[in-house]
């Protein structure tokens, strides 16, 4: 459980980046524009992201499979983690299986945008658990 609350951490924190790139041009533009450090805010975190992600995914079906994960919070970044990489591998089958040209790809940022949502959800979810857990009084003895 610890491998799969670090590897989700780290891989929603290589999503942050591509959410601060696309988002803002969706919303503004209504189109993302390939240039003006792309490179950095999506090519480098999708590269370093999907990896991570695909480590999370294992760690999250081996912690399902063992019935190790406790609460909703673990769950959804387990599941988030696996959806991310059958997200990014129905690309790549999309774009190197049938008659494409390859820049099919180019969406592949998308897989870990969608999956890491589900992880980020998770995660919010967790901390504010131990928050609110932690913020509790407890009765003091006289």
């Amino acid at each position: 459980m610890q491998m799969l609350r670090t590897v989700s951490i780290i891989s929603v924190l290589c999503t942050v980046p591509i959410w601060l790139f696309v988002v803002p041009q969706l919303v503004f533009a209504g189109v993302v524009e390939v240039g003006g450090g792309i490179e950095i805010m999506v090519v480098l975190p999708t590269l370093l992201g999907l990896p991570i992600s695909f480590a999370g995914a294992i760690a999250g079906a081996v912690c399902i499979v063992q019935r190790r994960l406790r609460g909703w919070a673990m769950i959804l970044m387990g599941v988030g983690q696996m959806a991310t990489i059958a997200l990014a591998a129905a690309i790549i089958v999309w774009a190197l299986a049938f008659a494409s040209t390859g820049w099919e790809l180019i969406v592949l940022p998308s897989a870990l945008m969608l999956g890491q949502a589900i992880v980020a959800a998770g995660l919010i979810g967790m901390f504010s658990v131990r928050y609110r857990s932690s913020s509790i009084r407890r009765p003091t003895e006289n």
